[in-house]
């Protein structure tokens, strides 16, 4: 049977969970979290990600640090990351993200967010991506 594409980050979470003392259900965790037992599986068994509000409330309650959920999660590189001038090499970008950043909403930072993580998943789905 295929791996699911996000099957490595759900054993990841499964074995956080079943490492808390005392053990930690599904049903414990999603109440703990704000979320259903069904939605926990479905991340354990690499059906879903979540998302970043998740992530945050399942680090909070299995006391990961939330720089390791989202690493593993695949939202975080292992290797630092470069410069400014290095990361964004077009100045208008290294401008928006300097200047006006700070002033968008939350629901456009969020949009934002959504429509890089949209490019990253098809980025993955090209072949040789």
């Amino acid at each position: 049977m295929p791996e699911r594409r996000y099957e490595r980050f759900g054993r990841k979470l499964k074995a956080w969970r079943e490492a808390m003392r005392p053990a930690v259900t599904q049903k414990d965790l999603a109440g703990k979290v704000g979320v259903t037992d069904g939605f926990i599986a479905h991340i354990e068994t690499g059906r879903t990600l979540p998302g970043n509000r998740t992530l945050r409330a399942l680090a909070g309650a299995l006391g990961v640090p939330e720089l390791e959920m989202f690493r593993e999660a695949g939202y975080l590189s292992e290797t630092p990351p470069p410069s400014d001038e290095e990361l964004i090499g077009d100045p208008e970008l290294r401008l928006f993200f300097r200047d006006e950043w700070k002033y968008l909403s939350d629901d456009e930072k969020e949009w934002f967010k959504g429509f890089v993580r949209m490019i990253k998943v098809r980025r993955r789905e090209k072949p040789g991506g």
